[in-house]
This record gives structure tokens, sequence and C-alpha cells, in this order.
């Protein structure tokens, strides 16, 4: 019995509870912080995430130079915490609100981004309201290794978004740009762009000006296609149901699809 419980339970470590005190007192012992190793920084940051208290305010305090991953989901940040980020060797960014709606996040916070973390791979911007085509296009033209972008619901992005990753984004995998403002001409763009041979998923439901074009244009030009969402588009018909028995066919990477013909 007591090796079954010994089993089924795992004592925190010495260093957890303490980060966890820490946690627990702040903000008012951030110069200690500020001044920890980089490793004790990075548990610190994640605890700090999870729980919602990462702030404008101290957030060039705990993050460091080998900061890789910042899940900001749970914390209230604004384009001021992101012009505090100076992270040349961040790969993630997730800004994807878990909540309601950002508004407090806009294109003027995205360039910032841009410049201090070329080597983004992922940006998760979803419901980031006030995003518009002018901080995608930053991020397009600075962050080259761009793998996976989400700018679902930020639905003042418009074509020149795309026309930016098309041009720029040679390595995008995965592509969320629901909700916007998009046309066939952007999606088109992109179908064709630097990105077609590595596009493996991409979701465009809810982008009311897509026509059937844009689903013939991804299923023609994009090869690696696995997965393919687009349903809430009121322009598509029955032509698209066709394209999508050319995108399954024998051989295919096809692995989900999600549509509605109207």
């Amino acid at each position: 019995m007591a090796d079954d419980l010994k089993n089924s339970y795992t004592l925190p470590s010495l260093l957890t509870i303490s980060l966890r005190s820490v946690v627990s007192v702040l903000p008012h012992y951030m110069s200690e912080v500020e001044c920890m190793p980089p490793h004790i920084k990075s548990k610190l940051l994640h605890l700090m995430c999870k729980r919602g208290l990462v702030t404008d305010e101290i957030i060039n305090k705990v993050i460091h130079s080998g900061t890789k991953v910042l899940n900001l989901e749970d914390c209230d940040i604004t384009d001021a915490g992101l012009k505090r980020i100076i992270c040349k060797n961040l790969r993630k960014l997730d800004l994807n609100s878990a909540k309601a709606s950002r508004t407090e996040i806009t294109s003027a916070g995205l360039e910032a981004i841009a410049v201090s973390c070329p080597l983004l791979q992922t940006v998760f911007l979803r419901r980031c309201l006030n995003v518009t085509d002018d901080g995608v296009i930053a991020l397009a033209k600075s962050c080259h290794q761009l793998i996976e972008l989400n700018i679902g619901g930020c639905h003042l992005i418009r074509d020149a978004s795309l026309l930016a990753i098309a041009q720029n984004c040679r390595m995008l995998r995965s592509f969320n740009f629901s909700k916007t403002k998009v046309t066939d001409e952007g999606v088109i763009s992109l179908a064709m762009g630097s990105c077609q041979q590595t596009l493996m998923e991409v979701h465009m439901d809810h982008c009311i000006h897509l026509t059937d074009d844009s689903v013939e244009a991804i299923a023609s030009f994009c090869p690696q296609l696995a997965i393919l969402i687009f349903h809430g588009c009121p322009c598509m018909t029955d032509r698209s149901r066709l394209s999508l028995e050319e995108l399954q066919g024998p051989g295919s990477n096809m692995k989900q699809v999600t549509w509605t013909i109207y």
C-alpha cells in the first residue's frame, strides 16, 4: 500500500516550492527576480504566465536573452509590454485571447516584436481585434522562419497580410486567418506563394468574401495540405466539393476537411 502511494504521488521539488513562494509575494521582490540565473528565471516565468501574473511593467524583468517560449494567453499585456520584449532567441509568442477579445494589442506592438524577435517560428494572435495588416506585414518581412501563424478573428486583416506572407514566409506550415476580410486575391497569392510546398494546414472559415476560387487554388497548388477548414463562407458553392474530391484522391495527405456548401 505504501509503495502504491509512493508511485501515485510525487512531491514537488524544493525549487518548485521555493518558486511558488516567490510568485505568491510578487511584485514586491522584482529586483531580486531580475538578478536570478536564466534557468531559474525560466521556471518562474512559466509559473507566472500560467497564473496570468506577467504585466507590462514587469515583463522585461522576467524574460532573459535565452527565453524561447512566451505564453501570454492568460496575461493582461498591451503594446507597452510588447515593446519591452528584447529577446533575439524567442521562438514562440502566444497572445491568443483566453477569455474576451484583446483590444490593447495593435500593429504597433507587433512591429516592435518583429524587430526584436526575428527568429520567431510560432505567433498566435487569435482575437486581437486591433491588429491590422501593418503588424502582420512587419512579422512577415522580419521573421522569415515563421512556421505557425494564427490571426483568426483579427477582423481588420485584409489581402495585404496574405500577400506579405506569400512573398516572405517560405517555411509556413499552419495558417489561420479565419474571420478576416481577405478575398480570393489574397488566398490565391498565398497558394501560389513561397510557402506553397510547405503549407499543411489552412483555416479560412467565416471569411465572407471568399469563393470557390480560393478552395480550388489551395487544392491545386499546395500538395502537402492535410487540414483545410472553410465552413461559414457564404459565397462557397458545390464547386468547392468537386475540388475537394480531387484533393482527397489516391495519395492524398488530407486528414481533416470542414466546410459548408450554400
